[in-house]
């Protein structure tokens, strides 16, 4: 039996009480026991919605980053047992790992999902650019097409996606974006996270109810400056597939070259104004600094085409960068 396939029922004890009504910050210092490990929850890296990313020490004084989520619904926790069987069945170097991971169960009856995996101490993406920009340079074009395609092979084992039953179930992250790209600690080697975003790619949408729902979702769940613009105005009798992502890559792209996203540049230099209306319309503009080839800037254009019937698939994008 695999480590992760009756995950969903197990029920851990926490050593130290985890109760849910406590602040986020109200955990530090608390030891769980997931399974056969104990942890003590050491910082809080990062939140968002139910979902909480501690710093964590074993026994052994290995580091470790710790997601927790409160299942505070039946939809919350459904999603939450999706992401864990979706992460455990994904082994791929580009896409974050889990070392374990159960559910504990509180005094008052509720649960929380811990997930235990590598810590990255170098941090994402993000923090590459921030830190360029502050010392006022920029990532060489090797480096940033080095990472972005391994970024892609990610991503395309998720459009690859086949269920137990071994059909071809695409998966789309929807949440792509610098911050959410973790860097090895040679630096050399992407590592995509956060899966909480994640859903099944190909929906067709029936009705007003069922467009408005996948509108309200993506609000939620799907950074607005890296959001396809499907997402933001949904369709009735439109589909919606894998291609979300390949959007979000040339949002991507475009900030690691140029140190933000293209549409909140365009926001930036206009001194205001709506991102989503920005992205709706495809506006935005490539600086011509003469740092980097048509390659790149081509890679760019290509991957934000507002329509998504045109917009190219993840295995066009990573033919391109082949024959680089």
């Amino acid at each position: 039996m695999s480590l992760f396939s009756n995950f969903v029922d197990s029920v851990a004890t926490a050593v130290d009480s985890v109760t849910l009504n406590k602040r986020s910050d109200g955990l530090i210092h608390s030891v769980i026991k997931v399974n056969q490990g104990c942890f003590k929850l050491q910082k809080l890296l990062g939140e968002g919605g139910f979902a909480f990313v501690y710093l964590a020490q074993d026994d052994k004084k290995q580091l470790y980053a710790i997601k927790v989520i409160k299942c505070v619904s039946k939809e919350v926790t459904e999603n939450a047992k999706k992401e864990g069987i979706l992460l455990s069945r994904l082994n791929h170097d580009n896409i974050i790992k889990i070392k374990d991971m159960c559910m504990i169960k509180e005094d008052d009856g509720s649960k929380m999902l811990y997930m235990i995996m590598p810590f990255y101490k170098r941090g994402s993406v993000q923090d590459l650019i921030d830190n360029n920009r502050k010392s006022g340079k920029c990532l060489e074009e090797e480096y940033i097409l080095s990472l972005f395609k391994q970024v892609c092979l990610g991503v395309k084992a998720l459009a690859d996606y086949r269920n137990r039953q071994g059909i071809h179930q695409p998966w789309a992250h929807r949440d792509i974006k610098p911050a959410n790209i973790l860097l090895s600690d040679d630096g050399k080697t992407p590592v995509l996270m956060d899966f909480g975003s994640a859903r099944i790619a190909r929906i067709e949408i029936d009705d007003k109810k069922m467009a408005n729902r996948i509108q309200d979702e993506a609000a939620e769940h799907c950074s607005m400056p890296y959001r396809a613009p499907e997402l933001f105005d949904v369709k009735v009798n439109s589909k919606i597939d894998e291609r979300v992502d390949v959007w979000s890559l040339g949002c991507t792209l475009f900030a690691m070259a140029y140190g933000e996203s293209p549409f909140e540049m365009t926001i930036n230099r206009q001194g205001g104004g709506s991102i989503g209306l920005a992205v709706l319309n495809g506006q935005y503009t490539i600086p011509d600094k003469g740092l980097y080839s048509n390659l790149l800037q081509d890679l760019i254009s290509y991957m934000l085409t507002v329509d998504p019937k045109d917009r190219p698939t993840i295995h066009s994008i990573l033919q391109k960068i082949s024959f680089k």
